[in-house]
């Protein structure tokens, strides 16, 4: 179902209003406990085999969610029922910044 409708519909947009727009879906169609529940089912993963302890830090799995997805932490919450291992959200600093200019995302096809 990606490859044949989700993918070539994202790919109508520039990446940055994609990435926009899946943020949006995410918060739309992830807000509530039922579908929450159904995507924890598919993507969560209970392998012992993949613990990793690192530092004294128990991760879940290996596969982590990279800091520049969701630098706002606007969807972390939601992300976490994907079965990542961590995810990496947003950073700190003393005053907004502005940001580079655009395009700041580009795809590999």
């Amino acid at each position: 179902m990606y490859k044949q409708l989700v993918r070539p519909l994202l790919f109508l947009f520039p990446a940055e209003t994609a990435h926009r727009l899946t943020f949006a879906l995410v918060k739309i169609f992830l807000s509530n406990a039922v579908s929450l529940g159904i995507i924890k089912t598919i993507f969560s993963s209970n392998t012992e085999s993949l613990k990793k302890n690192l530092m004294g830090i128990e991760f879940p799995n290996p596969v982590g969610l990279a800091a520049g997805f969701d630098k706002d932490a606007e969807v972390y919450k939601t992300m976490s029922a994907f079965g990542f291992g961590f995810i990496e959200i947003g950073t700190v600093t003393p005053v907004p910044q502005a940001g580079n200019p655009k395009p700041r995302m580009f795809r590999l096809p």
